[in-house]
């Protein structure tokens, strides 16, 4: 008899899911580098034209990588296991680069090594505004899928539509045009982590209905390459420091055009078969990736001490081409030293502690000592 292989995920939304993350490194290196990109300078406008498309670039990264998330956990039944491993992942990150810095190199942690800045509010020395909404959305995924589950095809899209309304056009409207007093993004709901919900419902839309639109490859894939075409284009409408502004209110995280870009290149994927176990392989260390570079105390190492755009400012095709070259150096050392040090050595102990802590929170929740 033979052996009947289990179906594996996509490679396809595998290879999404590290595009994503190389997209949102090359955003650190437009946002933390030496290149002041929040004044209007005409003298390198050209390079600040690319700053701003990786800026987008990163930001259409982060929704992809929720999106992604969603759409394999929203027909998954809930388990404690998985927020914990995160983080136990994430503090394992945090305490380990902190203590490897100041004790192992015996290097000053850059005016961020204070008792309060370093412990406060969390007991983490580096803290990351992403794993904290992605843990809280992992925790609301019982009761996102009630409210999934029990709504039509119908009511789940006007859903999204009312949300993407009050999170992303009036944001982009109250920044744009923020001169009514008493009114802010906050009184309709808006957070990152409310916004992981609406990108947690688009995923779930997108992996429960299908139609000969959202099928289809080609479809898909002009309307991802029109909205990224529009990014670019909006840039050379940036001809001083108010338009610059509007540009980013735009091209937020919760942007409209950023929704938009990431649930169509989002489709796009998901509509390409590919099989490759290399590729799901590298997958599982993006958020090590992240983890890694993004800490507070790295970060500023790798893209103000280590490397400066400011350097190559004045030149476009430089600054593109070292923000290419940097930003996949900075992935992929990160992803080796995740693999090396997280899946290799320590993966094992942490599904078990995080098996432990899951079985014990169910113990009291069902009520049994």
């Amino acid at each position: 008899m033979k052996n009947i292989k289990k179906k594996g995920r996509n490679s396809s939304i595998e290879l999404l899911r590290i595009l994503s993350m190389f997209a949102i490194v090359i955003h650190h290196y437009a946002v933390h580098g030496t290149l002041n990109s929040d004044y209007y300078n005409p003298a390198i406008i050209n390079t600040l034209r690319i700053n701003l498309f990786l800026h987008y670039l990163g930001k259409v990264g982060v929704c992809c990588f929720v999106i992604i998330g969603a759409y394999f956990l929203c027909e998954k039944r809930f388990n404690f296991r998985r927020p914990i491993n995160l983080i136990i992942t994430m503090v394992f990150y945090s305490f380990g680069i902190y203590l490897v810095l100041k004790y192992g190199f015996h290097t000053g942690i850059w005016g961020a090594d204070t008792p309060a800045r370093t412990w406060l509010p969390f007991p983490l020395p580096s803290g990351y505004w992403f794993v904290y909404a992605y843990i809280v959305m992992l925790l609301a995924m019982p009761c996102l899928n009630i409210i999934i589950n029990n709504l039509t095809q119908r009511k789940l899209l006007l859903l999204i539509i009312g949300l993407f309304i009050l999170w992303s056009i009036i944001p982009a409207g109250i920044w744009m045009f923020g001169t009514k007093p008493d009114t802010s993004v906050e009184d309709f709901g808006y957070t990152y982590t409310t916004y992981f919900f609406l990108l947690y419902f688009v995923g779930a839309y997108l992996r429960k209905y299908r139609n000969f639109f959202w099928n289809s490859t080609s479809m898909t894939g002009i309307i991802a390459i029109v909205t990224m075409t529009i990014a670019v284009l909006l840039t050379f409408l940036v001809n001083g420091q108010q338009s610059l502004y509007y540009y980013e209110d735009i091209v937020g995280t919760n942007g409209p055009i950023v929704l938009i870009s990431a649930t169509f290149v989002f489709a796009f994927f998901r509509n390409i078969q590919l099989n490759s176990r290399f590729i799901n392989y590298i997958a599982g260390s993006t958020f090590g990736v992240y983890l890694i570079h993004e800490d507070s105390f790295i970060r500023p190492l790798i893209w103000q001490k280590f490397i400066s755009s400011a350097k190559v400012a004045s030149s476009a095709p430089m600054y593109l081409r070292q923000a290419i070259i940097y930003s996949l150096i900075v992935f992929i050392v990160c992803m080796l030293l995740d693999i090396l040090v997280r899946r290799i050595l320590i993966e094992k102990p942490i599904a078990n502690i995080s098996k432990r802590i899951s079985l014990w929170i169910d113990r009291i929740l069902m009520g049994k000592s």
